[in-house]
């Protein structure tokens, strides 16, 4: 674990840093995510293209009906292990898992309405992600912050609503580190705005503020809190990043809780664990909505991607309940139980993902797509 089993000296069950070698045919300057060349990580490619087997390619199936031949691009499921929030009783896309069936991705695709009128709902966003800096959390960081994954997240964001979305993007930690920003970043701002920098060159910078965040080392031993630190992110700010007229979106990636209870100290050991008190859940629904948000209850939506507590594969050796990769010394995500409880506080317009086989950028595109988007056409600025 990278909580209590940093603090003890021991081995973390989760990867760190693995670097992903080219396929064996590849020549030695094949780039990580192009065609026929190793997938990033966290199972990433160029667009276009799908990692199978670890290595990026083009799948197409054809499909035949009556006269007519149509392809389709297979992408079998790259959010497995996702339950998401309805977004809406009716009418909406939602995806999730159903758990009757081995997990099969399901998809409700609503009415068969088509279009959307750009002159309602919102149009403009502001996305801010508290990404977990513990080195359990390498592999996930370095496929979300790939150039290539995020310039997709990036062209799923401005097509929301109709399309002409104006979007801000600011990084931030699980441990109270504020904006991050990539070495020399001459922006007045420590964030990054869709009317300033181009698609290509903000998906550069966040993936040189991401490598920021490798530098910081592992949090104090069970004290991360990517919510509470996006929440005091958000509530000291002074650079003006949230907008009134614009939805807020919080993406949360860890694979621990928000200072959660099995991480507190003498959990396991005496004098081992976080010596902070969990932030209450309700006081920061308040401080997010009427004090961020200035009432706007239907101006912010927090995406969380992190352990299944619903999803129990054993303890680790502190008894510590995990979501999944037990093996009994350890666990490779555990449960976010405070995460999801806070998601359900904020009904459809919370959505939970299980952190355990998910493809990170491709959730977080999904989300947007099924999610976001109908959260956003029905966002009315107040004025």
């Amino acid at each position: 674990m990278r909580g209590l089993f940093i603090g003890l000296g021991l081995v973390g069950g989760a990867l760190l840093g693995s670097v992903v070698a080219c396929d064996s045919d590849a020549t030695a300057s094949c780039s990580v995510g192009s065609l026929d060349c190793a997938c990033t990580p966290g199972g990433g490619c160029d667009p276009g293209l799908e990692c199978v087997g670890d290595v990026c390619i083009v799948v197409n199936t054809t499909e035949t009906s009556g006269n007519a031949t149509t392809e389709s691009t297979t992408t079998g499921d790259p959010t497995a292990g996702v339950t998401t929030t309805p977004t809406s009783a009716s009418g909406s896309t939602t995806a999730g898992v159903d758990s009757s069936s081995g997990g099969g991705l399901l998809l409700d695709v609503g009415d068969g309405e088509t279009g959307v009128d750009p002159s309602s709902g919102c149009r403009a966003i502001d996305v801010l992600f508290a990404l977990d800096s513990s080195g359990s959390m390498n592999e996930e960081r370095a496929a979300l912050a790939a150039t290539n994954a995020f310039s997709q997240i990036l062209v799923t964001l401005e097509g929301l609503n109709g399309g002409g979305i104006d979007y801000r993007v600011g990084l931030t930690t699980a441990n109270d580190h504020g904006f991050m920003v990539p070495l020399g970043w001459l922006e007045p701002d420590p964030w990054f705005d869709s009317t300033v920098t181009e698609l290509e060159t903000m998906s550069l910078a966040f993936n040189g503020a991401a490598g920021q965040i490798d530098n910081l080392g592992d949090p104090p031993t069970g004290c991360e809190h990517a919510l509470t630190s996006a929440v005091n992110l958000l509530v000291s700010d002074t650079t003006n990043f949230v907008r009134d007229d614009a939805l807020l979106v919080l993406v949360l990636v860890t694979d621990v809780d928000d200072y959660g209870a099995y991480d507190q100290a003498g959990w396991c050991f005496e004098g081992i664990g976080c010596s902070t008190p969990p932030s209450d859940l309700a006081a920061l629904r308040t401080l997010l909505v009427d004090t961020v948000k200035a009432g706007q209850e239907d101006g912010v939506a927090v995406i969380t991607i992190a352990g299944d507590p619903a999803s129990n594969d054993g303890v680790n050796f502190c008894n510590q309940p995990g979501s999944c990769g037990c093996n009994g010394p350890d666990c490779a995500v555990f449960h976010a139980t405070r995460l999801y409880a806070f998601a359900d506080m904020l009904g459809e317009q919370g959505i939970t993902a299980d952190l355990c086989g998910a493809n990170v950028p491709m959730v977080v595109e999904q989300v947007l797509t099924d999610n976001v988007d109908q959260i956003c056409q029905d966002f009315e600025p107040e004025g």
